[in-house]
């Protein structure tokens, strides 16, 4: 799989239906056997360590769909444009359903409830589209945001500046994508949210005030994307854009820490400030009612308006 460019990631794939030599029976059989295990597992596994998609969904016995197992159906022109832009990873369809399954699972169970009322959901910096594709499938109405990356390839890096500190439509981003004439033309995803059908709104979530009125939808899904937007001492203000934006409810998920950032003092500091805050978050009536760990890390928090 290592040695595989994208499209042959793509045809593999179409041969073999999620990621199983049986297709989608194969893997539903899987981890019916999984699940299974997991008892016996408690008691006889000595190492610790945190559990896999694979296991969380089996943990769950609620497994994706096989309508959802198969490939990304991109055009030529879009397949060029991924290979040049997209990790290799993240051409894999399945992979990223199991991926955002398991995290809707455990964090976002009353949207993925069998019978739950159809709500408006957000999700800031959608890549990929896994999660919108999933909550669609649920009855969900989806948005998704995205931009053109800036973390690194070009002059700018977003993950350093203020929030409503640089304009980065005036600035090119690391793939040529946009110009810096304050267009933004394209960004690495479009063609396999546009395969999907998906309603992407392109912003720059490191500025605000986004493009919505106050509470106009029910909750804001933000995976593994924050720490793209600006420095940790302005992520709570990001998140005050959240819980402007929402009626319902809040998730956050920033992404690990990488080693090099958690050596640097400010930095650090910056984060275990907005993990306190987070924790002990109290505006117009939201509360964090949920604070997890992931990758050995306090980076799982979901805000909820009580009030």
């Amino acid at each position: 799989m290592l040695k595989l460019n994208h499209a042959e990631l793509i045809e593999n794939e179409r041969a073999r239906p999620a990621d199983h030599r049986k297709g989608h029976d194969g893997y539903r059989r899987k981890m019916a056997a999984l699940r299974d295990t997991f008892f016996e597992q408690f008691l006889t596994r000595e190492a610790r360590r945190h559990p896999s998609n694979d296991e969380i969904i089996a943990a769950f016995g609620d497994l994706p769909p096989a309508d959802l197992a198969v490939p990304y159906d991109l055009t030529p022109e879009g397949l060029e444009h991924v290979s040049r832009c997209v990790q290799r990873k993240y051409v894999i369809h399945f992979k990223n359903i199991r991926r955002c399954w398991a995290l809707l699972l455990q964090h976002m169970p009353e949207l993925m409830a069998e019978g739950c009322a159809p709500r408006e959901v957000l999700e800031m910096s959608t890549a990929h589209g896994a999660t919108l594709e999933i909550l669609r499938r649920k009855g969900h109405r989806v948005i998704g945001n995205d931009f053109a990356n800036f973390v690194g390839g070009a002059a700018l890096d977003s993950r350093y500046r203020d929030f409503n500190g640089s304009d980065l439509t005036s600035a090119r981003d690391d793939h040529g994508l946009h110009d810096g004439s304050g267009v933004v033309r394209d960004w690495p995803y479009r063609p396999i949210t546009e395969s999907l059908g998906l309603d992407v709104r392109l912003f720059d979530a490191g500025s605000g005030p986004y493009p919505f009125a106050d509470k106009s939808l029910d909750s804001v899904i933000c995976f593994d994307a924050i720490e793209h937007y600006c420095h940790p001492r302005d992520w709570i203000k990001v998140v005050g854009e959240f819980t402007r934006i929402a009626r319902r409810s809040v998730l956050v998920v920033p992404n690990a820490v990488a080693p090099h950032d958690a050596k640097r003092k400010d930095y650090i500091e910056a984060v275990y400030a907005f993990q306190r805050d987070m924790r002990n978050y109290s505006d117009d009536g939201w509360a964090c009612v949920h604070a997890g760990v992931l990758r050995n890390q306090l980076s799982v928090f979901k805000l909820m308006r009580l009030g």
